[in-house]
């Protein structure tokens, strides 16, 4: 009988052994694959820089090219004749798209301004104004580029332009010492869109893996009269300036 339970006590001690074998041998992939799915990183997303998106703000000195209208609505320019070029901020957004390494096409939408000032003065009198003409542009341009971090840029576009306003702030002193100033405001008389043509040669610089500094030196010519056809005068607005700005590589 001691024999016999001696030999059972035997038998159920293996079993166990076995069993615990077994499910020790069971939990040990659930590990493996446990580390393996710690050890797995995704593969980071790629960025090609094939769009940037920039913004800008452009610095000009501005000018204009006046004459006398045709018969019979043509009047002499007068004192016009001596108008001098004004400076002009105005700023920009858009994007930029690489159609292959060398060539991209330009797009964006900007509020534009141009104008020009006069100033007349002698010992004991003053009279001098500023004519600003306010557009939102929507340029369009094709740039050659050419390098990596350090990049050349190239090339030119049109920019079709709505007018907004046009702003003249004068100021006098007369003969009596005395002194005075008005604004005049005016949207009736011009053309509602004119074409402008731009030339620009530039360079930007990667700084980051997305941002590059933006410096784009720009010749622009007005192609289209800023007055209506009865105006006296033509008057084709000129620009000579540069942006400068941030672009994003997407």
């Amino acid at each position: 009988m001691r024999k016999q339970g001696i030999t059972l006590l035997l038998a159920l001690t293996a079993s166990f052994s076995g069993f615990s074998q077994i499910e020790l041998g069971g939990e040990e992939p659930a590990k493996e694959d446990k580390k393996k799915k710690e050890v797995e990183v995704k593969p980071k997303r790629e960025q090609d820089g094939s769009t940037e998106v920039y913004m800008v703000a452009n610095w000009s000195n501005t000018s204009r090219k006046l004459e006398m209208n045709d018969a019979p609505f043509g009047d002499p320019l007068g004192n016009r004749e001596f108008e001098s070029p004004l400076n002009k901020w105005s700023f920009g957004i858009g994007f930029r798209n690489r159609l292959n390494r060398s060539i991209s096409v330009q797009g964006g939408i900007s509020f534009m301004r141009n104008g020009e000032s006069y100033l007349f003065e002698e010992e004991d009198t003053l009279f001098r104004y500023e004519t600003t003409y306010s557009y939102v542009a929507m340029p369009i341009k094709v740039l050659y580029t050419y390098g990596d971090k350090l990049t050349l840029l190239a090339g030119g576009g049109l920019t079709p332009q709505l007018f907004l306003s046009s702003v003249q702030e004068q100021e006098w002193r007369d003969t009596q010492d005395e002194t005075g100033n008005q604004t005049i405001k005016q949207q009736n008389g011009y053309s509602s869109f004119v074409l402008s043509a731009a030339l620009n040669v530039g360079v930007q610089y990667q700084f980051s893996d997305n941002w590059t500094l933006l410096f784009l030196p720009e010749y622009r010519v007005q192609l289209t009269d800023t007055y209506e056809k009865t105006d006296s005068f033509n008057h084709f607005g000129r620009a000579l300036g540069f942006d400068i700005g941030l672009t994003f590589k997407l």
